[in-house]
């Protein structure tokens, strides 16, 4: 059996809640009582039902800034074990999840981890800055058992559309999401890039409000893809795919708890096993594309290339 231990919680995400049940169950009466998060409440019945947990693995122990809600995620998902700080989970469990998407404090809490060489799993942008990635990259290189990124490239609703659509003919792609480019972008462009790839020239930020961001990524082949994010708007988070072969494609993110369950498959299945369903250059070319996006947004729009993080010539 894989011991899991899991990080978390921060504002507005209760993956530690949903990421833990999916290895454990969940307690009915805790997830009404001491779970806040109305759509975590609403798809544990609907789709798991103490039915569909990952076998093989259980999170066994917990850290989060406050023990509190340590009691409550450990009260709902079944978690035998609340720890003082993220670093003791060393030598008590197998692997770690980090289900934080504060993405400033990444690097910090997986740092101890990364030296310790524990298999991680990171939700969504790996790093904050092009420093931090350096230092990451540092300490995690192509063999490390690592996975970061968003559910979304899991979901039914993408394997339709890889099925559905003549790809070289979609010539623009928009997108829009909740919160922010740094916080939400992997949820609509890592779903892009798994099915158009990452040969990508160029980034830059159209807006500079602080709770709306609209993103402009320019492939190489022409393909044209703006992404936008209103910190308040409401769900469900969608790309439309717009080619000269049919009318325009709509991707909804809604499949959250069967692509929840398929990322955490395959992430039981790097510490079980060693193979990667995400090629570790893969996970950091994402990574960069986000913080092209975010250097172009505090240097007033500049166009920013992926591959050197520099600015460059539209």
């Amino acid at each position: 059996m894989i011991t899991l231990g899991m990080i978390g919680l921060n504002e507005g995400n209760g993956h530690p809640f949903s990421y833990s049940a999916i290895f454990n169950g969940y307690d009915s009466v805790a997830l009404k009582e001491r779970c806040p998060y109305e759509l975590v409440r609403e798809y544990l019945p609907a789709e798991h039902r103490n039915e569909n947990l990952l076998e093989g693995a259980k999170v066994t122990h917990i850290w989060t800034q406050d023990k509190k809600i340590s009691e409550d995620v450990a009260a709902v998902s079944k978690i035998p074990n609340i720890v003082g700080h993220y670093m003791d989970l060393i030598g008590k469990v197998d692997a770690v999840i980090l289900a934080r998407d504060d993405v400033q404090n990444h690097l910090e809490m997986a740092k101890p981890f990364l030296e310790k060489k524990v298999p991680l799993f990171i939700d969504k942008q790996l790093v904050a800055t092009k420093s931090e990635l350096d230092e990451f990259m540092r300490l995690a290189g192509p063999e490390y058992p690592l996975m970061a990124g968003s559910s979304s490239r899991f979901t039914r609703e993408l394997a339709e559309a890889k099925n559905s659509l003549q790809l070289d003919s979609v010539k623009t792609i928009h997108g829009v999401s909740r919160e922010s480019w740094m916080r939400y972008g992997h949820h609509l462009f890592e779903e892009i890039a798994s099915v158009w790839g990452l040969d990508i020239t160029w980034v830059r930020s159209l807006s500079g409000e602080p709770d709306h961001d609209i993103v402009q990524v320019h492939y190489r082949s022409g393909l044209n893809v703006m992404l936008e994010f209103i910190k308040d708007a409401h769900l469900p988070i969608q790309f439309t795919a717009y080619s000269t072969s049919k009318e325009p494609y709509v991707v909804p993110y809604t499949d959250y708890f069967y692509s929840f369950r398929e990322m955490l498959k395959a992430f039981a299945s790097i510490v079980e096993t060693g193979k990667k369903s995400i090629p570790y250059q893969e996970m950091l070319d994402i990574a960069k594309v986000i913080l092209a996006g975010d250097i172009s947004k505090k240097n007033n729009g500049v166009a920013v290339s992926p591959k050197t993080l520099e600015p460059t010539r539209v």
